[in-house]
C-alpha cells in the first residue's frame, strides 16, 4: 500500500514525476520535513517508476508486434495484386488501385473497399474509421501522406 502516492491517479512517468516534485517541495528536510518521510517517498517513487516503465515497455512491444503484423499483411496484399494490369499507388499506409474494373471481384476478396467518389479501390490493414464529415480530395490526401506509384497500368514491376 502506498502512503504518499495515489496509484490510481498516476498513469504515466510524467505524472509520477510531477507528483514527486510536489511532495519534494512539501516534505524535503530543507523545507522543514522529516528525513524518514523523504526516504519513504523516494522508496515509493522508485517502486512506481519501475512499474510504469515496465508497463510502457510492454505497451511498446505489443504495438511493435501489431505494426509488424500490419506490415506483413500490407506486403502480402501488394504481392497478390502487383501483376494485375492496374495502376497501384501507395498513399500513406493505404493501397489505392485505379483503372481496376476488371479485377473488382479479386480486390473484393482481398478486402479492398470501393471509393466511388475517388473511382478507386482502397485497402488498409486496420478497419477504416471516418474522422470527419466532409469529402477530402485525393490530391489533398496525397499531399498530406505522400504518394508513391508502385505500378502504372500496362507496366511490369518487380518488388525486388
Amino acid at each position: 500500500m502506498m502512503k504518499w502516492f495515489d496509484k490510481s491517479k498516476l498513469h504515466t512517468v510524467a505524472e509520477l514525476r510531477a507528483e514527486y516534485k510536489r511532495l519534494l517541495v512539501k516534505y524535503h528536510p530543507d523545507n522543514g520535513g522529516k528525513v524518514s518521510d523523504m526516504q519513504e517517498i523516494n522508496s515509493e517513487y522508485g517502486a512506481l517508476y519501475a512499474i510504469l516503465t515496465q508497463k510502457k515497455s510492454a505497451d511498446e512491444e505489443s504495438s511493435t508486434e501489431q505494426e509488424s503484423a500490419a506490415d506483413e499483411a500490407f506486403r502480402e496484399v501488394l504481392e497478390k495484386i502487383i501483376n494485375y494490369d492496374i495502376e497501384i499507388q501507395i498513399i500513406g499506409d493505404w493501397i489505392w488501385c485505379f483503372n481496376s474494373y476488371q479485377y473488382r471481384s479479386q480486390l473484393k476478396e482481398l478486402n479492398f473497399q470501393y471509393a466511388p467518389k475517388k473511382r478507386a479501390w482502397t485497402w488498409h490493414a486496420e478497419p477504416y474509421r471516418r474522422h470527419h464529415k466532409k469529402e477530402i480530395p485525393l490530391s489533398h490526401i496525397k499531399a498530406k501522406y505522400g504518394c508513391e506509384t508502385v505500378r502504372n497500368k500496362s507496366y511490369q514491376y518487380s518488388l525486388d
